[in-house]
């Protein structure tokens, strides 16, 4: 039975092992080369994430709150993000600490939007 990816190093394992590259580096460094922790560090830091398709609920909010919120003001406002953030959870199955950080804010509304429009197209 396959596993299942926990990030971009057990993406990187694959690749070296089916490569071969696994046998040089271990032939070489030996069994402890290191690899195992590396392969830890980069599925904490890049976890791989389950993105949902946004139903029509999540759908609606992001139409007529969200894009409008964006093409009027150019951002949130204090009173819609506690409910971004939980879209933005519940799509990309991650959890986000709220910042007021203006271009983070923004390339999670982007993320978004690229679900928005492929759940659109379904």
């Amino acid at each position: 039975m396959k596993s299942q990816s926990r990030g971009l190093g057990d993406k990187i394992a694959a690749v070296t092992k089916a490569t071969g590259i696994e046998k040089v580096v271990k032939t070489f460094f030996g069994e402890d080369c290191g690899c195992d922790k590396r392969r830890e560090r980069l599925n904490l830091m890049f976890p791989s994430r389950k993105i949902t398709q946004m139903d029509e609920d999540q759908k609606a909010f992001f139409k007529d709150t969200l894009m409008v919120l964006y093409r009027t003001s150019g951002s949130l406002g204090r009173h819609k993000a506690d409910e971004f953030y939980k879209l933005y959870q519940d799509v990309f199955n991650i959890k986000k600490n709220k910042t007021s950080c203006t271009s983070c804010n923004k390339a999670m509304y982007i993320e978004l939007l690229k679900v928005y429009e492929s759940s659109c197209n379904e």
